[in-house]
């Protein structure tokens, strides 16, 4: 939901709030103000008749306006105050109508009067006033609407600027400035601190961007001379058995943090997105160079293999992460397999599908993308292939998925 949308919808609610109290009391006003002046009126009417029939002695017909009889002595001579319906022969219905009748004494007799005055029914009160209210209530909230959204977007148009700009941010890109031309003071400010994060977000990546370019080759370089002095070590004809094993196991070792620190060097470039040139790349070519690769292990084990591969699948993307994912997930799926196993490969435009037999995992799927996981303690594998896997469909935009279905490990991957 829109901010516009949220406090029109704020204004709407508490404006037909407002209105329908402000209904209720105008009616009760109005109801007041109408028959305390229409009693008056009467009051005045009666005044009126009185001075009438003392003057001229005689008794005039106004009914039903004006009710007058000659009446016996009462010897109570109150007034009242009442609302009552009268049949109005002309309309053929019953009216209601406001009335004050008292008893007067006039020329020395007594007689009754009553005035009269039709009084508006309170369903039609309401009605009218139910009718200009909300008359007035859509009429306002019409020009609200439109008012406040003229307004708001020319205020907000500065912000949804920043966010475009925002959304052009790349932090391998140095000398990123936010251009605004608000003379708000919050809009000022809040481009004043989204600069200074970009710098530092800017500065961040390029920071860690050489320390992991050093860092490799720092490492690398020493584990390189290492090799080379074991491998020399190797080839001397006088060693021992127990020298030559020992020998041999540090070479090994070497190798394993080698490639450990170039897949841990991976990643990061990966989550750093280092990989920026993307090409057409055609997967169902690359898939197929690829599983030649493991042909001889897969011949090892005795797996089956087999191939749905829709030819000229091209994708856009950085060729270098696609190879590494087709690799990572091939050799996953020959590694873990079981001896007799078998591995299916599905490609088409839309995904691709890799599974191979296998025992369920011991734990829960959701761990097998996460780093230095491994299904068996004792491999030499440093667990990051299927991690290297989840980043590359992470920056790709592409949807990974893990399903254990018949005795099949199953690998999907929707482009």
């Amino acid at each position: 939901m829109r901010l516009l949308q949220k406090t029109n919808r704020a204004y709407f609610l508490i404006s037909g709030t407002a209105f329908i109290i402000a209904g209720v009391v105008f009616y009760f006003v109005i109801s007041f103000f109408f028959r305390d002046q229409l009693n008056e009126k009467l009051f005045h009417d009666i005044r009126n008749i009185t001075k009438s029939i003392r003057r001229k002695g005689t008794i005039p017909n106004y009914y039903p306006f004006i009710d007058i009889r000659e009446i016996p002595a009462q010897p109570e001579r109150s007034f009242k105050i009442i609302d009552t319906l009268i049949f109005d022969a002309f309309e053929r219905r019953e009216n209601l109508y406001r009335q004050i009748s008292l008893i007067r004494i006039i020329n020395g007799k007594e007689y009754f009067i009553a005035a009269r005055d039709t009084l508006i029914e309170e369903d039609d009160l309401l009605e009218v006033i139910a009718l200009v209210t909300g008359s007035i209530f859509i009429l306002l909230l019409v020009s609200l609407y439109f008012i406040n959204r003229k307004l708001s977007l020319k205020i907000w148009q500065p912000f949804y600027n920043t966010l475009d700009q925002l959304k052009e941010f790349s932090h391998d890109k140095p000398g990123f400035k936010l251009s605004s031309d608000s003379q708000l003071y919050e809009f000022t400010e809040l481009n004043k601190t989204l600069e200074k994060l970009t710098q530092k977000v800017i500065s961040d990546y390029q920071s860690l961007k050489r320390f992991t370019e050093d860092a490799s080759h720092e490492i690398q370089t020493p584990l390189a001379v290492i090799q080379s002095k074991l491998e020399t070590l190797m080839q001397y004809s006088g060693l021992k058995e127990e020298q030559a094993e020992l020998i041999n196991s540090a070479y090994v070792y070497t190798l394993r943090i080698s490639k450990l620190t170039q897949t841990l060097l991976l990643l990061t470039k990966i989550a750093n997105d280092q990989f920026p040139e993307k090409r057409a790349t055609d997967l169902s070519e690359l898939l197929g160079e690829k599983i030649k690769m493991f042909e001889d292990q897969i011949l090892e084990k005795s797996l089956t293999l087999n191939k749905e591969i829709e030819p000229d699948c091209i994708l856009e993307t950085n060729f270098f992460l696609a190879e590494s994912l087709v690799i990572n997930l091939i050799g996953n799926a020959v590694k873990h397999n079981i001896n007799s196993g078998m591995i299916n490969v599905i490609l088409d435009i839309n995904h691709l599908e890799i599974s191979n037999n296998g025992e369920p995992l011991p734990v829960s799927a959701s761990k097998l993308f996460d780093r230095f996981y491994k299904t068996d303690k004792s491999s030499d594998s440093p667990g990051l292939g299927l991690a290297i896997v989840r980043e590359i469909c992470r920056l790709n935009k592409w949807e990974i998925n893990y399903i254990y279905k018949d005795s099949l490990h199953k690998v999907v991957i929707n482009f």
